[in-house]
């Protein structure tokens, strides 16, 4: 006989940890709401293998609850007793340039971006940044990764696969909003997570920029004098992208009840963690 709570599906938090998307204050939170049940996985080569290595691996780990993963790579498994709850926060294309910039001019070692971001101004840095034969780190970098392959050639293809992923995505948050994000992100997971508490501090310099950004974008990129319409062009999708991302959040959050007390509480929270 069937015990009812076998009929019950397993509900996974799965955080697409994009780049310099001030994912590390977001894998805190989950951390502290989580405990053992979450995992921040870094074997990136596994998790680039897409749904073949990652349905066994959740089926491996019955109490996970919470993932995260800098290579999370669409489209996600489909498990039968499994509903994995895909979260995505987005940065403003062009902002994020300067954050990956100041990341890798902090780090040790000699990888190329590493040596060009502490041996050349931010100027410099980009211009290498944007040439073909280098990652595309900084060239339409969220179309890439939500389309499931980072290096293909046809963006126009991309981008659709990228629309396709928001439509099974409606976790949708923006950097610059992140405690409404976080607000939103409590309301609509607290069905299937109980009361979730997703605030907290920043937890690394690069986050606490990106969390108080005002201004901070056009004073960087007015730095780059001509070179700024390069890097609008080789961001031309992910550009429309993060528009397409606002939309759906603006959407999204106009049907979160009692907003303004919602925000006060999770202000609050993080507050008292000080």
């Amino acid at each position: 006989m069937t015990r009812e709570e076998d009929l019950v599906p397993r509900h996974l938090l799965l955080h697409a940890h994009m780049f310099k998307n001030a994912g590390s204050t977001f894998d805190h939170s989950l951390r502290r709401s989580f405990g053992d049940a979450f995992t921040d996985h870094r074997d990136d080569d596994a998790m680039r293998r897409g749904a073949a290595y990652l349905g066994p691996y959740i089926d491996e780990h019955p109490g996970l609850r919470a993932l995260s993963s800098h290579w999370v790579t669409f489209p996600l498994p489909a498990l039968p007793d499994v509903v994995i709850h895909p979260v995505m926060l987005f940065r403003d294309p062009l902002e994020r340039i300067l954050s990956v910039y100041r990341f890798e001019r902090r780090q040790e070692g000699d990888a190329p971006g590493v040596t060009r971001a502490r041996r050349h101004g931010f100027r410099d840095y980009v211009a290498w940044r944007l040439e073909q034969g280098v990652g595309p780190v900084i060239r339409n970098f969220h179309t890439r990764y939500c389309s499931g392959d980072y290096h293909g050639g046809d963006l126009d293809a991309m981008y659709l696969r990228a629309i396709n992923t928001l439509d099974s995505t409606p976790l949708l948050g923006l950097v610059h909003r992140y405690e409404e994000s976080m607000v939103l992100f409590e309301y609509l997971l607290e069905p299937f997570f109980g009361n979730l508490d997703l605030s907290g501090k920043a937890v690394n310099a690069s986050d606490a920029v990106a969390l108080d950004s005002v201004g901070k974008r056009e004073r960087a990129l007015s730095e780059l004098g001509p070179l700024l319409a390069d890097v609008k062009e080789a961001n031309r999708f992910d550009l429309k992208l993060h528009a397409e991302v606002e939309t759906r959040f603006e959407r999204a959050l106009a049907d979160v009840p009692d907003l303004q007390n919602r925000l006060r509480d999770f202000r609050h929270r993080g507050q008292a963690q000080s």
